[in-house]
């Protein structure tokens, strides 16, 4: 019988590893270096669902070249991202770079996670010019100590000042003869005869004069009825999911205000004459949509809440929508009226790309994270590469071009060749950008509130979308917030639809005090404070960054 000698196994061994080490020589690359010999940076991004995989985005390529290393991309859904994001931060486990990962809570409780990029300024040259040029784009980067843990997104000239934009049926008041409402009485009326008098023709009551995006159970939303409140004098804005806001420098809470109460009561009134859509505290973000679009022929909603008119009402049904400003509460107000403001938090994005504490590439890493903010790459990382998306002219000047497939609209078409608005990028007023209408239609939409805007101080009367907070700020407010919001919402609906606000309300006002509302508000009033030196240590005034552009903006970029 043969005998195997121990040997054979050394040698096999052996022979294996030579082979490897053949394999290195003649060009395999480690996890840190492409096979090219470029550095390999990888890249967690954000996705939303409608982008194509980044290895065909033609634009990447580019970046690649800016940043001279091989990318390594991690793509995720956004609706994937916050159960992979709890594992990733307990984990300590973070990629190179994030584009659009992390917000100011998660750098608050995992900053050691994240490089502090204030002493990497000067391997930054195109973030720093940012921020020199753009004071506030530096406030908004820089954390409760003073460090800069992520690079946000200033987009100032394509931004609108809110998201939420209220429309009515023009064409349903103009065969009705009716003028456009300015007050809740006025309001009440008009909604009465979209109910009662068939302004849509088809000879069916299938009117819905009243609809608007579900408020959440632990808060109000976007496109929510809260809006009302502008009538009363109380800006929204980024912040007011809590019932917070500012007033004069001083944070405060409509939940337990008067001013609310007159707001709950009014909508009573609305929901017990049959003017709100009866399914609007149940039904999903599709259905609302739904109601809106129709069959999209025949309109079927009186007025609603959204970003354009086509947006909710589809391109044809659309246009017989204009969007109104501010109503007042009551006829021969004295408090001026205003409007939700949001124009910090649309115009600057906190945290929008982070780095990794200690990346194998460092240099690379840095390069590619800075050159984001290059017309180069941000306006294709905006858009979608050039030549496919965009044309470059002679002049300088970029034209967005129309979708090459016909079956997508613009916005579709943008979101599916580039990041869209989760692009970290520097869009500055240099730019000579044209851009498809669909692009700019919400530009005179945003206009129409621009007296509204004239009433509020941007300085003092907005609590700002990107304040960022102390871990243990943080944990307050989120440990008080379940008890508050949730006794709130439901008050909310049960009183809409029920009626009982003024027997109920004394004690409803001692159950979010129980809930420790006065905490919240305090530790708020404090976050709102530190940003405020913070605005004042960097000589930003907001009024005058943008109310001077609070201007029909689309005449710039049209073709």
């Amino acid at each position: 019988m043969m005998k195997h000698s121990p040997v054979a196994p050394v040698l096999a061994s052996a022979l294996v590893a030579a082979l490897a080490l053949s394999a290195c020589s003649k060009g395999a690359s480690s996890d840190n270096t492409a096979s090219d010999g470029r550095p390999v940076v990888t890249v967690q991004i954000v996705k939303d669902a409608r982008t194509k995989p980044m290895s065909e985005l033609k634009w990447t390529k580019d970046l690649e070249t800016a940043c001279g290393c091989s990318i390594k991309w991690l793509e995720t859904a956004a609706s994937s991202w916050d159960q992979q994001k709890s594992a990733a931060l307990a984990a300590g486990d973070v990629a190179d770079l994030t584009i659009a990962g992390f917000d100011s809570s998660d750098m608050a409780e995992f900053g050691s996670l994240f490089m502090d990029l204030t002493p990497e300024l000067g391997n930054l040259p195109n973030v720093k010019k940012m921020f020199d040029a753009e004071p506030y784009s530096r406030i908004v980067s820089t954390n409760t100590k003073n460090q800069i843990l992520g690079v946000g997104r200033s987009t100032v000239p394509l931004s609108a000042n809110t998201g939420s934009h209220m429309f009515i049926n023009k064409a349903w008041l103009d065969k009705l003869g009716l003028a456009v409402p300015t007050t809740w009485d006025e309001l009440k009326t008009v909604l009465k005869a979209f109910k009662t008098q068939d302004p849509n023709g088809n000879g069916a009551a299938d009117e819905i004069p009243l609809d608007f995006n579900k408020p959440g159970t632990n808060g109000f939303e976007g496109f929510n009825p809260n809006l009302f409140l502008s009538s009363e004098g109380i800006t929204l804005s980024s912040d007011s999911s809590l019932g917070m806001y500012a007033d004069k420098g001083t944070v405060k809470n409509y939940l337990t205000d008067e001013r609310y109460k007159d707001f709950v009561k009014f909508m009573n009134e609305l929901w017990s004459e049959g003017l709100i859509a009866q399914d609007a505290f149940t039904h999903d973000w599709s259905t609302y949509t739904g109601h809106a679009k129709g069959d999209g022929k025949t309109a079927t909603v009186g007025m609603s809440w959204m970003w354009t008119p086509s947006d909710l009402f589809g391109s044809e049904l659309g246009k017989q929508y204009i969007t109104i400003p501010s109503l007042k509460a009551k006829d021969g107000q004295t408090t001026p009226v205003v409007w939700a403001w949001g124009g910090d938090s649309m115009a600057y994005g906190a945290n929008q790309i982070v780095a990794k504490a200690e990346p194998a590439n460092k240099e690379a890493t840095l390069k590619l994270l800075d050159s984001f903010y290059t017309p180069e790459i941000g306006i294709q990382a905006t858009y979608g590469a050039f030549g496919e998306c965009v044309e470059k002219g002679a002049d300088g000047t970029y034209t967005v071009l129309e979708p090459a497939d016909k079956s997508k609209n613009a916005g579709d078409w943008q979101f599916t060749n580039s990041l869209a608005d989760r692009a970290p990028v520097w869009i500055n007023s240099e730019w000579k950008l044209k851009l498809p209408a669909e692009h700019t239609e919400v530009f005179p939409v945003d206009a129409v509130y621009n007296n509204d805007w004239s009433n509020i101080d941007l300085n003092s009367d907005v609590l700002y979308g990107n304040m960022p907070t102390t871990d243990e700020q943080a944990d307050i407010l989120s440990r008080n917030a379940t008890g508050i919001n949730q006794n709130a919402m439901a008050k909310f609906a049960q009183w809409v639809t029920k009626g009982g606000v003024d027997n109920e309300w004394d004690q409803y006002v001692a159950d979010l005090e129980a809930n420790h509302l006065a905490e919240s508000i305090k530790v708020k009033q404090d976050i709102y404070d530190a940003y405020k030196a913070q605005m004042k240590q960097q000589g930003v005034d907001l009024n005058s960054m943008f109310k001077t552009q609070s201007v029909d903006k689309s005449a710039k970029f049209t073709k």
